[in-house]
Order: C-alpha cells, then sequence, then structure tokens
C-alpha cells in the first residue's frame, strides 16, 4: 500500500511540475535531452524532489 502511495505522489509532482515546464524544453531544444534530463535531476528543486521520494521505493 505505501508504495502506491509513493508513486501517486510522484505522478502528481510530474504533473503539477514537470509537464510543459519551460527550463527542460528550452535545455532540450539548445543542448540536448540528456542535459535536460541531467539538469532536472541534479539541479531542479523539484528534480531533487523525486529523487528523494523514489529512494522510498528501494
Amino acid at each position: 500500500m505505501e508504495r502506491k502511495i509513493i508513486l501517486e505522489e510522484i505522478d502528481s509532482l510530474l504533473k503539477n511540475y514537470c509537464e510543459g515546464c519551460f527550463v527542460y524544453k528550452t535545455f532540450r531544444k539548445e543542448h540536448s535531452q540528456k542535459f535536460a534530463q541531467s539538469f532536472c535531476i541534479q539541479n531542479c528543486t523539484v528534480g531533487e524532489k523525486i529523487k528523494n521520494i523514489g529512494k522510498q521505493l528501494t
């Protein structure tokens, strides 16, 4: 049951903050998809929060 709640929380964050993210779109266009994803995981506050929540799954 806890796993389902964690996944729903991650899904909610992705829908509310990441879909249509201007920074991600700009970095993807100017640099590459890998660069944009790396930025999201390492520097974006939402990405860091998702990463921390995801650690609870393992």
